[in-house]
């Protein structure tokens, strides 16, 4: 995994408008919130540091596999 962060947007019609210009050519996936209001989901600046950082701890290798995590909830 290389080069991975978050970036928020909104959709304007049929088109998605990023808060932040990416490169040309830029792959891309999309999560899309279906809240029943705008309040119900919302990611603060803070939380956006935060999973930019548990990013960067994934492509570091500091983190526990899903079969792991999976093992352990199953001993419980």
């Amino acid at each position: 995994m290389t080069g991975m962060r978050m970036v928020k947007g909104t959709v304007v019609g049929k088109t998605i408008v990023l808060d932040e210009a990416l490169p040309e050519g830029t792959a891309v996936d999309v999560v899309v919130h279906e809240a029943r209001e705008a309040e119900d989901f919302v990611l603060t600046d803070d939380m956006h540091r935060e999973l930019d950082e548990a990013a960067e701890a994934i492509k570091r290798g500091e983190a526990i596999d899903m079969d792991e995590v999976l093992a352990e909830v199953d001993r419980l």
